[in-house]
C-alpha cells in the first residue's frame, strides 16, 4: 500500500511534508533519492543500528560490510549518493555537547558541503541531536526524519523543537528547525521493547488530559482491559497493540499537537500546553540516569504531581483529580517506577532547575508547570500558559509516590 501524505504545518513558519505507511522500506528510500544529495550523512544508535542496519543498504553499492571503510563511508559508481554512517549512544545519552562536536567533526572530515543531507533514523533523542546538528552545519543542511519509535512518529515530528542536555538539565540548548521531509514506516514499531511503547502512549495520556474529547476516548479504548482481553485474551494486564489501534493512536498524536501549532509554531503561547507534566517528568528522568526512565513515563507520572498540586491550590477538584489520574494509572500500572528510587532531595533539586524556569518569574520557592481544572481544560495565563506554585507541592507529592527523604530506596 502506498503512504499516506501528510502536511505538518507550522504557523507560517514552515510547512513539512510528510509521508506515513507500513512495511515502505522502497518508497522512503526512493522519497530521499528524489532530494538527490550529493551525500547523505546518516546518523542513528546503537539499537537501531542492531535492529535495521540493512533498512537503507540500497542506498550502498553492494553491502555496507564489504564498502565501509573506518569512517562509515561507502564509495559507488551507480549513481546514488555517497553515504556515511555515524553511530551514536541510545536514548538521552546521545543528546550531548561532545557528541554534537563529534558530529561536526565527522561532517567536514567526510567532506559534507551544502548538498549534503542529513538523516536522522532513530527515536526521539536521536532526532532532537541530529536536528540541531542539521541546523547548525553550513546555518542550516538539509534534513529528513525517520523516526523508530512510536514517542518519535507523533511527538517530535511535530515539533519544530531540537535540543542536547548540558550540565546535568535536560534541552537546555537547542534551535527550532524545520525538517525538508518527514518519513513514518509504522512498521518500525513492531521491534520496540515495552517501554518504548509505553513511552509514546505516554505522551498520548497527556494529550488525553490537556483535549479530552477523542483523545480521551481513544487513549482509554487502547488501554481498556475489555479491548485486550477480547483481542488477545488473559488477564487484561497483559499488553498488546495491533496494527489498526497503532494507526488510531498515531493520528490522534499528530492530530493533537498539529492542531495547536499550526497557530504557535515555536511552542511560545498555546502550544506551551504540551509542556505539561514535564518539569518533574525531566528531574525524574534525570534523577534516575538517562535511559532508565522513558520519557512518555515520565510525564505520565510528572501528570500526577501537577494534578496533586491543581487539587491542592483549588483549581481542581477532587473529583476531576480523580478522572485525571485514573486516565493516568491506565498505564502507570503497567509500568511501576524501579527501584532503588532517588531522593526527593535530589528530585526537586533537579526540578527546580527546569530549563523553563524563569518564565514564570518563581521566587526560590516556586516551581512551574502548566495546571489543569479538568480534562480538557487547562489553566490560562499569561505566562505562556505556565504557573507558578509553591515547591513544596513537589515535595509533598513525592514520597507518596514512592521517593525517600533520606535517599535511595530499596521497593516501590
Amino acid at each position: 500500500m502506498a503512504m499516506e501524505s501528510l502536511s505538518f504545518v507550522f504557523a507560517d513558519r514552515a510547512t513539512v511534508p510528510g509521508w506515513l505507511g507500513t512495511d515502505v522500506q522502497g518508497e522512503v528510500i526512493q522519497h530521499i533519492l528524489d532530494v538527490k544529495p550529493d551525500r547523505v550523512l546518516l546518523i542513528t544508535d546503537e539499537t537501531v543500528d542492531s535492529l535495521h542496519h540493512d533498512y537503507f543498504a540500497p542506498l550502498f553499492k553492494g553491502s555496507e560490510a564489504d564498502n565501509m571503510g573506518e569512517t562509515g563511508a561507502c564509495s559507488n559508481t551507480s549513481g546514488l549518493p555517497e553515504v556515511d554512517k555515524f553511530v551514536l549512544p541510545c536514548g538521552d545519552a546521545c543528546k550531548s555537547w561532545g557528541n554534537l562536536t563529534a558530529l561536526m567533526e565527522w561532517a567536514f572530515r567526510v567532506g559534507a558541503t551544502k548538498r549534503t543531507l542529513v538523516l536522522a533514523f532513530g527515536g526521539g533523542a536521536l532526532m532532537n541531536v541530529s536536528g540541531l546538528f542539521a541546523s547548525m552545519l553550513f546555518r542550516g543542511s538539509k534534513l529528513i526524519y525517520v523516526p523508530t519509535t512510536l514517542l518519535a512518529m507523533h511527538d517530535v515530528t511535530t515539533s519544530l523543537k531540537t535540543s542536547i542536555c548540558f550540565d546535568g538539565r535536560k534541552n537546555n540548548i537547542g534551535t527550532f528547525y524545520a525538517p525538508l521531509k518527514i518519513l513514518i514506516d509504522v512498521a518500525f514499531c513492531r521491534t520496540l521493547p515495552r517501554g518504548e511503547l509505553f513511552s509514546g502512549i505516554g505522551e498520548l495520556a497527556k494529550n488525553a488530559a490537556l483535549l479530552g474529547g477523542k483523545h480521551a476516548e481513544g487513549f482509554s479504548q487502547a488501554l481498556s482491559k475489555d479491548r485486550i482481553n477480547s483481542e488477545h485474551g488473559g488477564s487484561g494486564e497483559e499488553f498488546a497493540i495491533d496494527n489498526a489501534t497503532l494507526s488510531m493512536l498515531l493520528a490522534l498524536g499528530i492530530e493533537a499537537k498539529m492542531s495547536i501549532l499550526v497557530a504557535d509554531a515555536y511552542e511560545r503561547t498555546s502550544g506551551m500546553i504540551f509542556e505539561y507534566g514535564h518539569t518533574v517528568s525531566h528531574a525524574i528522568e534525570k534523577a534516575y540516569g538517562d535511559g532508565v526512565v522513558p520519557h512518555g513515563l515520565g510525564v505520565t507520572y510528572g501528570m500526577l504531581s501537577s494534578s496533586y498540586a491543581a487539587e491542592k491550590l483549588g483549581i481542581m477538584s477532587a473529583a476531576d483529580r480523580e478522572e485525571h489520574d485514573q486516565l493516568c494509572w491506565l498505564l502507570l500500572k503497567r509500568w511501576p517506577l524501579p527501584s532503588p528510587m532517588p531522593s526527593v532531595e535530589k528530585v526537586l533539586a533537579l526540578a527546580m532547575r527546569d530549563s523553563k524556569r524563569g518564565i514564570c518569574g518563581e521566587a526560590d520557592d516556586e516551581i512551574s508547570d502548566v495546571l489543569m481544572r479538568r480534562m480538557g481544560n487547562h489553566v490560562p495565563t499569561t505566562t505562556q500558559n505556565l504557573s507558578k506554585f509553591p515547591c513544596h507541592l513537589v515535595e509533598e507529592w513525592l514520597p507518596g509516590m514512592g521517593f525517600s527523604p533520606e535517599g535511595p530506596k530499596q521497593g516501590a
